[in-house]
């Protein structure tokens, strides 16, 4: 169970959007620092650098104790094959979160895992919905806007949008940065540019660092 509920967390929450090869690996490793953070991915590909379990038992197991020994860890659960357990994955990243520190919790295809592009299910909702006021801040990656929830989009203050796959694709992701479709496909391939928009405020258009592998 989150504990040590703390409502002066600032909106922090991303989405990240864009194609295959388009930085989205990148732009977190730009987002979140490399060392001295909590950290617990949903990662499939296996892309981010963590201790990695493909069993969701020995995740759990491990987690709970890295969580236990009040230390910094970066933990991923790499197995995932079902919906059932990306809903499993966010209840648990639920459970450590902790109002006095800070969580980052990352989930990569987010849309592969999720039954819509409606209301999030029920442990990814109270997620995104809850998960600020104990310190969550959730990064979802995934390529095409349409497919995530509109939990999601609706609850996170900070939309990245890179190299879009296609018109179709532009469209939907041009209503999360608030920029036309034509404009989000001039995005070069391979420079680590992404549209920005925080909550409240216009866009911008931004360069990512390359930040090794």
């Amino acid at each position: 169970m989150a504990i040590n509920r703390n409502g002066k967390h600032d909106a922090r929450h991303c989405v990240i959007i864009a194609s295959t090869g388009g930085g989205k690996s990148q732009s977190l490793k730009n987002l979140i620092p490399r060392r001295g953070v909590r950290l617990v991915a949903f990662d499939p590909d296996n892309d981010h650098g963590c201790i990695a379990y493909d069993s969701l038992g020995k995740f759990a197991k491990a987690l709970k104790a890295a969580d236990k020994s009040g230390k910094n860890y970066r933990i991923s659960y790499t197995g995932a094959k079902k919906p059932e357990q990306f809903e499993a994955f966010c209840a648990m990243a639920w459970e450590v979160l902790d109002g006095n520190k800070e969580t980052h919790v990352i989930l990569e295809e987010a849309a592969q895992f999720t039954a819509s592009s409606g209301p999030a299910l029920e442990s990814l909702g109270n997620l995104m919905l809850r998960g600020r006021k104990y310190g969550a801040i959730i990064y979802t990656i995934g390529q095409r806007a349409a497919e995530l929830p509109t939990t999601v989009r609706n609850n996170s203050a900070h939309k990245y949008v890179g190299v879009m796959e296609g018109l179709d694709d532009a469209k939907s992701a041009s209503k999360l940065v608030d920029v036309k479709p034509e404009i989000l496909m001039k995005t070069p391939p391979k420079e680590l540019r992404f549209w920005h928009r925080e909550t409240g405020r216009e866009p911008e258009y931004i360069q990512f660092k390359y930040m090794g592998e």
